[in-house]
């Protein structure tokens, strides 16, 4: 299969899912530093897609007022159905979506609108955390711990009437949107008591066998099984400070471009990359002497994933190195 060679950029500046609204920035950054410049010298048709309403309009709603409520329900309703119709119609129309986020409720929506359109697909997340809370087991009532439960679960799952309504967005009402096998959870950090029921690779794993094995592992084993890979990549995954959930059992640099190249060839070269998010990018909460990590690194990662390198992509060398430096 032929590769598509248009992406759409969809910008989700949202962050309702999770405590705090740092998260909101990171599309802005993400494009300041150059991303839509650096995905047209690689050859790619890009546009934009901003949301037609603010997180300042759409707001944190009944934080405080409702217990043993999905916080900010309705809000979040709101904009993960905007993202899955976006998502949804970007894929008719030959693109490839490549959403920036913000908090990682929003795969609630990215994964919904790709479940509309494809049949055959299977989910690489890329991941500190299993993200596979609902109302029956969450200890925060926050979104954005959920988007992993939300695409396994079948109506049985958790009754719980707020869960209910976000196993319904988008067109197609199949459950589940992804079979649990077919959902590869990667550089998994975090000890959880909450363990679904999908594929595991953990952060040991890398550190035992290395990351090409393990990638390589995990990328096969999805390709044998689907006709089609979307990849969800929360960038607490990497060793980096901005991010709403960073600590120690995380990814470096080279071993996230060892990820993104082998996305890039066995993926998305061969034509079968549903589409690609990268989510929790809040540049805000970064360590003062690591202002500027984070866009960096995201922006690489993706770039990577679509076949950048030092020699396609002279303009991003040359912001990076000071190609005129005195001895």
């Amino acid at each position: 299969m032929k590769p598509s060679n248009d992406i759409s950029i969809i910008c989700a500046p949202f962050s309702v899912g999770c405590p705090n609204n740092a998260a909101k920035d990171g599309p802005a950054a993400l494009l300041k530093a150059g991303l839509l410049e650096d995905l047209v010298e690689l050859g790619f048709t890009v546009k934009i897609i901003k949301p037609p309403f603010s997180e300042s309009a759409v707001g944190r709603t009944g934080e405080s007022a409702k217990k043993n409520r999905i916080k900010n329900i309705d809000t979040i309703l709101k904009i993960t159905e905007w993202l899955a119709n976006t998502v949804s119609n970007e894929i008719k129309n030959g693109a490839i979506p490549l959403t920036i986020g913000g908090d990682h409720s929003l795969a609630i929506g990215t994964i919904a609108g790709i479940h509309d359109v494809i049949n055959n697909f299977g989910v690489l997340w890329i991941d500190r955390h299993f993200d596979a809370h609902s109302p029956k087991n969450t200890p925060s009532w926050r979104a954005h711990g959920m988007p992993t439960a939300v695409a396994i679960a079948d109506k049985k799952y958790d009754p719980h009437p707020d869960f209910q309504k976000l196993l319904q967005i988008g067109e197609n009402k199949k459950l589940p949107k992804v079979k649990p096998e077919n959902f590869v959870h990667f550089a998994i950090g975090e000890k959880s008591l909450v363990k679904p029921k999908t594929k595991w690779y953990l952060m040991e794993h890398i550190d035992e066998l290395g990351i090409k094995k393990v990638i390589d592992d995990a990328i096969n084993y999805l390709l044998k099984r689907v006709k089609y890979v979307y990849i969800a990549w929360d960038i607490d995954s990497m060793n980096i400070t901005g991010t709403g959930t960073s600590g120690d059992s995380q990814l470096n640099l080279r071993e996230g471009l060892v990820m993104a190249r082998a996305i890039g060839k066995k993926i998305r070269a061969s034509g079968r990359l549903a589409g690609i998010e990268f989510m929790e990018i809040a540049p805000r909460l970064e360590r003062k002497d690591l202002k500027g990590q984070t866009v960096s690194w995201a922006s690489e990662l993706a770039l990577t994933c679509f076949g950048s390198n030092l020699f396609n992509n002279y303009s991003r060398m040359t912001r990076n190195i000071n190609m005129h430096a005195k001895d």
